[in-house]
């Protein structure tokens, strides 16, 4: 998997096309849980994205617990922190994440071996 994708704009009649860091979620179904894995960058506009998700697979599964697999995020900034803690609240469990990921997560669980 890339971690870009190509979007093009017109400048002066041509288009241009410029690559630009994404995220990549992914929900799956596990037994009695649900597994988002997140890929790519939890930041900027790749956080509203995160979250309808999130939002999404809440409503469609009530009765199951949601997890996130963080393992292969590569950059987390204020909005993603933001919405890592609200899913926290929520109960979401985080299975895994890189070193930098994880720091923010045990600050958010207050646990150093949540993943």
């Amino acid at each position: 998997m890339s971690n870009s994708r190509v979007r093009g704009r017109l400048v002066s009649g041509v288009l241009v096309r410029v690559k630009t860091p994404m995220m990549k979620v992914e929900v799956e179904e596990r037994g009695d849980r649900v597994i988002i894995q997140v890929e790519g960058r939890l930041a900027g506009i790749f956080v509203p994205e995160l979250e309808n998700c999130w939002n999404a697979a809440r409503a469609r599964h009530r009765a199951r617990e949601i997890a996130v697999d963080l393992k292969n995020v590569t950059c987390v900034d204020r909005a993603g922190r933001s919405l890592l803690q609200r899913m926290h609240g929520h109960g979401v469990e985080f299975l895994r994440a890189g070193l930098a990921t994880q720091d923010i997560l045990d600050q958010i669980t207050g646990d150093p071996h949540t993943a």
